[in-house]
């Protein structure tokens, strides 16, 4: 009961303001773009991500998230290029996303930023059918389906250095709907990259989102990496601990897994929240500032 009652709510105040249901991810620090437009470009090649998050495990009708995003910069080095794709089922309710990211970016002698502009368009699909009412065969949720187109623009600003970087954004900050205009979450995030020996690397960083009439929420993160291999932590506020653990197979192709212990009022019903991340980065390559890392 207390699992429907929650749905329930969580369904009629997403489908009420279209798309208020924001993406959660765990490895957003191996693939900035999915929080920052102004991330394109950045890892000087062509890269490719794919991201796959199955959340809150046991849950019916918990989120899962499918992310493809494609990103480079041309042959100008100041302008770069992306594209997102997402698919996202939750309840009732299906979305997919897709945005074109343009980024311009000024270089100077050991840094460079950059800012970011997306476009696109979020379909949303709700099919009441999905919902089981306690009247069998109640004619208000029978072959009944609402669909909705809603555009959304976004931007961002990425400052990167050798060993730091730092950047605000707003990928979804407007969200224009039929008889609404959402106004949706803002990140800011920065790092830092310790040399601890030649082959020994710490990353710590930090991640403060913003929503409008809700509480702050902020990741702390720690990544230490030994060689190919990268072993790290985060906590977010009033959610979950993460534990996560990439490795670059080769110079090219890199691959990562986080697991979510959730830490909120929903770990009674829950087993977690899952994660994997496949990146590969093609030849084309400009000027490297540790793509590595950052």
């Amino acid at each position: 009961m207390k699992k429907l009652l929650f749905m329930a709510i969580l369904f009629c105040g997403t489908l009420s303001l279209y798309a208020q249901h924001d993406n959660l991810y765990s490895q957003y620090m191996f693939n900035g773009l999915l929080i920052n437009p102004a991330y394109a470009g950045s890892n000087e090649m062509l890269s490719a991500t794919a991201v796959n998050r199955n959340q809150w495990v046991g849950f019916d009708g918990a989120p899962k998230t499918s992310t493809f995003s494609l990103h480079t910069p041309l042959k100008n080095k100041k302008v770069n290029i992306g594209i997102t794709f997402t698919n996202d089922r939750y309840g009732i309710t299906t979305q997919n996303k897709i945005n074109a990211i343009y980024a311009y970016r000024l270089f100077f002698k050991k840094s460079s930023l950059s800012f970011g502009l997306q476009v696109g368009v979020d379909f949303i699909r709700n099919n009441w059918n999905a919902i089981q009412t306690t009247t069998p065969g109640d004619q208000v949720f029978t072959g009944q389906y609402s669909q909705q187109n809603v555009p959304q623009t976004g931007f961002g600003i990425y400052y990167k250095a050798q060993k730091f970087y730092a950047g605000i954004s707003s990928p979804d900050l407007i969200s224009i709907g039929t008889s609404s205009t959402v106004y949706k979450s803002a990140f800011l995030t920065a790092g830092y990259l310790f040399d601890l020996s030649e082959n020994v690397k710490l990353k710590p960083f930090v991640l403060v989102k913003y929503i409008k009439d809700s509480p702050v929420e902020v990741d702390l993160n720690a990544i230490v990496y030994f060689k190919m291999v990268g072993i790290g932590y985060s906590y977010r506020t009033n959610d979950a601990m993460v534990f996560l653990a990439t490795v670059n197979v080769s110079k090219q192709f890199s691959f990562g897994y986080s697991y979510d212990l959730t830490t909120s009022k929903l770990a009674t019903y829950v087993r977690g929240s899952h994660e994997i991340m496949l990146k590969y980065e093609f030849g084309y390559k400009i000027n490297t500032q540790s793509p590595r890392y950052f």
